[in-house]
């Protein structure tokens, strides 16, 4: 995986060199320079444990805000100029109950016991790092920022064993400080801690107890002192590749061989400054997207899932906007108008800051495909921090991958944070203005909008308006729909009565009133109310009902011969669900919808059932229903999936996914393995299959074999 040792977008606040006091309420912890590493291996009885101090002030965040923990934690922070390391001690009064149920490499551990730690290393309350680790040594990393998403595709070199014994469980981590970007001058980073002990559904944290935050509320953290001589060597990284895929097509009894070489070159021009250059990125690795039945009139939103573009996605988030209306949505680059990969030449990337300013920038350099020329596509997000917790900045896009026309996008945006209400609570918002020109739409057009977020409890408020103008083109974006004007507010009031039955009641509304640009209402997705109950165990029930609208202008063909026709459509549906929680061996969810649609009905059932016998084995299926009886016509459709999952350690896996539905008829096979033979270095064996349900038999369509090695070396 790619490392981006300075991916991180802190800005402004403090002298270098020079770090802030801390106030009264915030915890202090020593790091102790050692000669002599520990061993990683899970146990804790290496001598340069015994000297350093132990961190065990925990309070318990969930369920019972403020309450002592029913379990001890110990945690100890030794390093050498190298590396930093952690010793973590989880002591468990019932280590037969302790929980792990993966191995893999990045799961979200759900079901399992977890440590996690999380790090500011500039000391400014603008992002930082996340490592977490569970009993099986599995590892999982991300990026996080005060404006930006949790990036939790975002991989570095890093390493953890952990065991489990009759006092608990053991973790022993550790990370190089080449995979971090920090100043050497600064000798404290802000750090914080947490446990989650997963049978109770117990949160405990070692600073920011508040069931309204999370453990990467950079306003909450404390700070790790005494890091000092760290060494971060030259600061340059060369990550080279070599990939050969064998293709085959039956239907064509055609079959080839490809081999594909390139590589990525990181350099740490400053401490808070990284640049990237990189030659034929290669995405073969990447997972499949799920398979979803679209029944909307506008295109369907689909995550990023390679890891070149993962690695800094946000540090070009702006105004608050998802990624799913977004003016840059990485997907962009790199795919065709049809959904296959297109090969990338080349790029560069520039990420860092420099003073109180922080700074994203890409350029790549697109092949040629379908008819459209290669093509120069370039992104720059540039931020300035104000006031203590807020930002100004500004986005500035440039190309069209779709089309052989030019197009551009600029805009600015204020991000807004105030950390310190009364009680603790958090007061956010944000505002932007862009403007785009196309020449694939041949004019250019505005988009604005501001939100106020109170995301606290347990009362939580969102207020949010948007404007896209009729001929607004983001070329290197995603907005699924221009020419209107969206108005959403939600609010949720959570109970917490943490009984012997019930953990918690949350009753919320989302009413979201979409207009055209004449203030004419086109369309309606409300939830009036939305009303969840959770157990102690972690199951849930969930009753919702959505209210609908959609004025067609047009007629719109929702499937092949069937043609709703113009009108104006208000409808609604019931949508309970019911789920059990994923920390037994078995889990299964349950939802349904039913009511009108459009000219007649929908029915839906959706179901999951997961079954984790044990850390090294985990099998997932995923099963839809869908019957729509309309006056136009009506239709079926079932979409299955199954993925089996084998860890045979944190460092070597074999994930396999099979898909079918039938409005295509086909099954589509990923199966992938990865080893990892030392952090950093990497070998993927990818298999892609697919068939056709034809004449009352699966016939076999197109299918490729790949192997990818991948090193890392550092200087």
């Amino acid at each position: 995986m790619l490392m981006l040792a300075g991916a991180l977008t802190a800005a402004g606040g403090g002298r270098a060199g020079a770090p802030s006091a801390p106030s009264p309420s915030r915890p202090v912890a020593e790091a102790v320079l050692v000669e002599t590493p520990p061993k990683l291996d899970g146990r804790l009885d290496d001598p340069c444990w015994r000297n350093a101090p132990a961190i065990t002030n925990f309070t318990q965040v969930l369920p019972v805000e403020g309450a002592p923990p029913s379990e001890a934690t110990s945690v100890r922070v030794v390093f050498t100029r190298d590396q930093l390391y952690l010793g973590v001690r989880c002591f468990d009064s019932e280590p037969e109950r302790i929980l792990v149920k993966t191995l893999a490499r990045d799961s979200m551990f759900r079901s399992d016991d977890e440590f996690k730690v999380t790090f500011d290393t500039f000391e400014r309350r603008r992002d930082g790092y996340y490592f977490a680790v569970n009993p099986g040594g599995a590892r999982r990393d991300a990026l996080f920022g005060r404006f930006s998403s949790f990036n939790e595709q975002w991989d570095t070199v890093w390493n953890a064993r952990a065991r489990v014994d009759e006092r608990g469980w053991v973790a022993e981590i550790a990370i190089p400080f080449k995979s971090l970007s920090f100043d050497p001058r600064q000798d404290a980073w802000g750090m914080n801690l947490e446990r989650i002990i997963r049978r109770k559904q117990e949160t405990v944290r070692w600073t920011g107890i508040s069931r309204a935050k999370r453990v990467t509320a950079l306003e909450d953290f404390g700070e790790l002192r005494g890091l000092r001589d760290l060494r971060q060597g030259l600061g340059l990284q060369v990550k080279p590749y070599g990939r050969g895929t064998h293709r085959n097509d039956p239907r064509k009894d055609d079959a080839e061989f490809d081999f594909k070489g390139g590589f990525d070159v990181t350099y740490r021009i400053t401490p808070t400054l990284t640049a990237l250059a990189t030659v034929y990125p290669d995405f073969a690795e990447a997972d499949v997207d799920r398979r979803i039945v679209n029944l909307s009139r506008f295109p369907v939103f689909f995550p990023e899932k390679r890891d070149f573009f993962l690695q800094d996605s946000s540090l070009f988030s702006f105004g608050g906007l998802p990624a799913s209306a977004s003016p840059y949505f990485s997907r962009r680059i790199g795919l065709g108008v049809d959904g296959r990969p297109v090969d990338i030449y080349g790029g560069a990337r520039l990420t860092g800051r420099a003073g109180g300013t922080s700074m994203a920038l890409l350029d790549v350099q697109q092949a040629d495909h379908a008819g459209i020329e290669s093509k120069n596509l370039g992104v720059a997000r540039i931020s300035q921090q104000v006031f203590e917790e807020s930002s100004v900045g500004g986005i500035l896009t440039y190309g069209d991958p779709r089309s052989n026309g030019d197009a551009w996008l600029g805009g600015l945006d204020f991000n807004y944070q105030n950390s310190r209400l009364p009680g603790d609570r958090v007061l956010a918002g944000n505002a932007y203005v862009m403007r785009s020109d196309a020449d694939r739409v041949g004019d250019s057009d505005w988009a604005f909008g501001m939100d106020v977020d109170y995301p606290n409890e347990p009362l939580d408020v969102h207020l949010l308006f948007r404007h896209w103008g009729g001929r607004f083109a983001p070329t290197l974006g995603f907005v699924p729909r221009v020419g209107i004007r969206e108005y959403i507010g939600s609010a949720r009031y959570v109970w917490r009565p943490n009984t012997a039955l019930l953990r918690s009641i949350s009753l919320g509304v989302r009413p979201f009133y979409t207009t055209d640009l004449d203030n004419r209402l086109v369309a309606e997705d409300d939830d009036v109310p939305v009303l969840t109950f959770t157990t102690p165990a972690g199951d849930g029930l969930k009753l919702e009902y959505t209210f609908y609208r959609d004025v067609l202008d047009e007629p719109f063909a929702i499937q092949p011969g069937i043609i709703i026709p113009p009108d104006n459509y208000g409808y609604g549906q019931f949508k309970p669900a019911i789920y059990s929680s994923q920390t037994r061996p078995v889990s299964a969810g349950l939802g349904a919808r039913w009511g009108d649609f459009y000219t007649g009905t929908r029915l839906g059932l959706n179901s999951t059932f997961d079954w984790r016998p044990s850390r090294y084995f985990t099998l997932l299926a995923g099963y839809e229903y869908g019957d729509v009886d309309l006056e136009e016509g009506a239709f079926q459709f079932h979409v299955a999936s199954l993925r089996l999952n084998l860890a045979f350690s944190p460092d070597l896996s074999w994930n396999t996914l099979v898909q079918y539905d039938t409005l295509s008829d086909n099954v589509g096979l990923n199966s992938r393995i990865r080893w990892t033979w030392r952090p950093g270095n990497d070998v993927f064996l990818v298999a892609n299959q697919g068939w056709r349900y034809d004449d009352d038999h699966f016939r076999r369509l197109g299918g490729d074999l790949t192997l990818k090695v991948g090193a890392t070396l550092r200087f």
